[in-house]
């Protein structure tokens, strides 16, 4: 998880399909990496909801509410 997958910002900003970048407030991932892969990704959606790394475990229906969200949205 730590190493892999490397994926650099010029990858990143090939992506072309609408994307959802979900973190937690308090990850073990950096805000500013967070926001780095965000953004160089066109059409990404950022959301953080408050938690750790583990947020998609402690808080499914945020989560799962986010992605509805997002995938219902045009």
């Amino acid at each position: 998880m730590v190493h892999q997958p490397n994926i650099s910002p010029d990858e990143l900003s090939k992506i072309k399909s609408k994307t959802l970048v979900i973190a937690g407030t308090k990850d073990m991932i950096k805000k500013e990496h967070t926001e780095l892969i965000a953004g160089k990704i066109s059409d990404a959606k950022l959301v953080f909801l408050d938690g750790d790394h583990f947020v998609v475990y402690k808080k499914p229906q945020e989560f799962n509410k986010e992605v509805l969200n997002f995938l219902q949205s045009d």
